[in-house]
């Protein structure tokens, strides 16, 4: 088959009609996995992605742009409820691949055991071991060292040693990594494995197109079975120029927790077991920081370094550009001097807590709830202390316990546990949430779940779904692997049987 290519809007006549075997909704970790693996297996494939393609020369390294530009809903979301928690998800070519810091961990083999046990999943440790090596293979996952974790990383692992607890310098998909710290606004000189670089072009070679700029408007079924869709040619403001019509004998979803949901509500599809956006999970995290003696120059490294494990929690250390941080702390407390003896971490956990998401209607931004669970709260106030315990292990004078407008500087770690107590409020709290997923679940049974664990819907024929909320549950880990080994599987299965 002749190689495919990156098509933009400027490229697509309004009315124009596309035919492809399969039609795949979004170019993100899910996205790029199916197509790369459907290519290279002779279908001719499609994928539409709502946002633009963009070169290292093209980005802007400053939040307000990257907000605007490779942000789903030209922001950070918000879920509501009785804490309010910003939620990020991309909106690029290469999906949240392109903003991710390139964390790479393999799902839990006790998250696994439970999907197996509660909602029939058949994707096992042992079945996803192999596709996890071939996907770290593709992206070049690598641990990374002490030069590029750099001063930030390595006191918070002074402290972990100390305290003798159970961590290691994260393994990221950054093979050109220097160090730059911005990777949430995008990789400014290309050193980041986002799917852009290696998946999506593996796909093009085998004779993928990839169209930028459409949006994903109405499925086309006919007695129960999907025949394919119908989108729309954006512009830069996201007006519409025209349509697109796809005829496709399979169609995959993977806009992501939140995108995939609101495409099946726009069409009124796939809600009999009432899961539909349901059950969302986003793995709240909440960050702690410390001033030292010593310059720590924390924006200086890796986006996250090293990370302490905990149960049902991971303890990850963080940069983020000064204007952010500073925002995060009572005005006066920290002045610009004292910046670069700063460092920080955040406490990311696996949630019990649960929202949803809802379609609202055209050039609507959804509704998007968000309730966190007593047992959430606990686990924060566990991580803080933890954060605040490895930070004076490791010689910091003063803790910031709470990374919020609320907190005060504390000068020993009993100052800093007096302001974590088991009854602290949540609204005491400032979680942010990266990870959005399950807002489709897969299950064996169509009363529990949106999918079935091969990823076609239980209602719709030959409709898939190939994202990260497939997950069951939340996962409790930075989730990228895992999408990428479960699309994989869910695409190479479905060829396997012919369907």
């Amino acid at each position: 088959m002749l190689p495919g290519r990156l098509h933009s809007a400027a490229d697509l006549a309004p009315g124009a009609r596309i035919k492809a075997d399969v039609a795949v909704i979004g170019s993100g970790a899910g996205g790029a996995a199916v197509a790369a693996e459907l290519a290279r297996s002779g279908l001719k494939v499609a994928v539409f992605e709502e946002g633009r393609s963009f070169a290292p020369s093209d980005l802007v390294s400053k939040p307000s742009w990257a907000f605007r530009h490779l942000y789903a809903g030209r922001s950070v979301m918000v879920g509501k409820g009785k804490v309010l928690i910003p939620l990020a998800a991309g909106r690029a070519v290469g999906g949240s691949t392109f903003i991710n810091s390139a964390i790479c961990f393999r799902a839990p083999d006790r998250v696994l055991r439970e999907w197996e046990r509660d909602f029939g999943s058949p994707w096992t440790s042992e079945k996803l071991a192999p596709l996890f090596d071939e996907v770290e293979r593709a992206l070049d996952v690598q641990k990374i060292g002490p030069e590029i974790a750099r001063h930030n990383s390595l006191v918070f692992k002074r402290g972990a040693e100390k305290l003798g607890l159970d961590g290691d310098f994260i393994s990221r998909n950054a093979p050109g990594c220097v160090g730059c710290g911005v990777c949430q606004l995008g990789c400014p000189i290309g050193g980041k494995g986002s799917v852009d670089k290696n998946l999506l072009p593996t796909a093009i070679e085998h004779g993928a197109d990839v169209y930028s700029e459409v949006r994903a408007r109405d499925l086309r079924v006919e007695k129960g079975v999907v025949k394919g869709l119908t989108g729309e040619i954006l512009d830069r403001e996201d007006g519409a120029t025209g349509q697109v019509h796809v005829e496709a004998e399979r169609v995959f979803l993977c806009g992501g927790a939140f995108g995939t949901p609101q495409i099946l509500q726009r069409n009124g599809l796939c809600n009999g077991s009432g899961h539909l956006g349901e059950n969302l999970h986003v793995h709240p995290g909440q960050a702690a920081a410390a001033l030292f003696d010593e310059e720590i120059r924390y924006w200086d490294g890796v986006t996250q370094g090293y990370y302490v494990h905990m149960e049902d929690a991971i303890l990850e250390t963080f940069t983020g550009t000064p204007e952010l941080f500073w925002a995060a702390l009572p005005l006066g407390q920290m002045n610009l001097r004292k910046l670069k003896h700063a460092a920080s971490a955040g406490c990311m956990i696996r949630d019990q807590g649960k929202g949803h998401v809802r379609w609202q209607g055209e050039g609507r931004l959804p509704e998007i709830t968000y309730e966190m669970d007593d047992a959430d709260r606990t686990l924060f106030i566990k991580g803080a202390r933890e954060m605040a315990r490895i930070y004076f292990a490791a010689g910091a004078h003063t803790s910031f316990p709470l990374l919020n407008p609320g907190v005060e500087p504390a000068r020993s770690l009993d100052e800093a546990l007096k302001q974590l107590p088991d009854d602290l409020p949540a609204q005491r709290l400032n979680p942010y949430g990266s990870h959005p997923q399950s807002t489709c679940r897969m299950s064996e049974s169509p009363r529990l779940g949106v999918c079935k664990p091969s990823g076609e819907t239980h209602e719709v024929q030959n409709l898939y779904v190939a994202d990260g909320s497939l997950f069951p549950t939340a996962l409790g880990v930075n989730p990228q692997i895992t999408i990428l080994a479960l699309a994989t599987g869910i695409a190479r299965d479905m060829v396997r049987k012919g369907i």
